[in-house]
């Protein structure tokens, strides 16, 4: 669950790199950090676009809550997300590819990271950079999942981006 330095190596953007570092300097004998051992004033520069996502387990399947969304994610849905529900995010088509990511997280208690098209109608010309680090109240069960989202225009990006995702071994 959390050996290795594979996945580090594969995230594009040092921002992603420092993101996971801080969250792997939290875990504890191969445990997951809970949300009180994640300090936001270690974070800072992040914060903007720092969220935490709820995983609310049903008998179903799990359902994502935002329960904090940074101020940067104005510029992606011009609205307060916090407190709405994933699914219902104006996103189009990339509410599924956000719901089978996190799904992965919840059940896997592994990090992802990766890069798409953000889906709302202010990100076309964006692509997102991502990462969503799982966490969890008995360093077992994933109860929330910390993200952090850079954004870049596709006119600066070399080449096109296709949504993708690693996960972690």
């Amino acid at each position: 669950m959390l050996s290795g330095n594979a996945f580090r190596h594969q995230m594009v953007l040092p921002e992603q790199q420092s993101i996971y570092d801080y969250w792997r300097s939290k875990c504890r004998k191969n445990q997951l950090p809970s949300r009180h051992d994640i300090d936001p004033s270690h974070i800072v520069s992040h914060l903007p676009m720092i969220s935490l996502t709820e995983v609310q387990h049903t008998p179903a399947r799990p359902r994502f809550q935002c329960r904090l969304a940074g101020t940067g994610f104005w510029n992606l849905f011009e609205q307060e997300i916090q407190g709405q529900y994933i699914d219902e995010l104006p996103m189009g088509d990339r509410c599924d590819y956000w719901d089978r990511i996190l799904t992965k997280i919840a059940h896997t208690g592994r990090p992802t990271a990766g890069v798409t098209r953000p889906g709302t109608p202010m990100g076309g010309h964006l692509a997102q950079f991502w990462i969503r680090l799982p966490l969890s109240e008995n360093g077992r069960d994933v109860n929330l999942i910390l993200g952090y989202d850079h954004l870049m225009k596709m006119s600066d990006i070399p080449q096109p981006v296709e949504p993708r995702e690693r996960i972690s071994a």
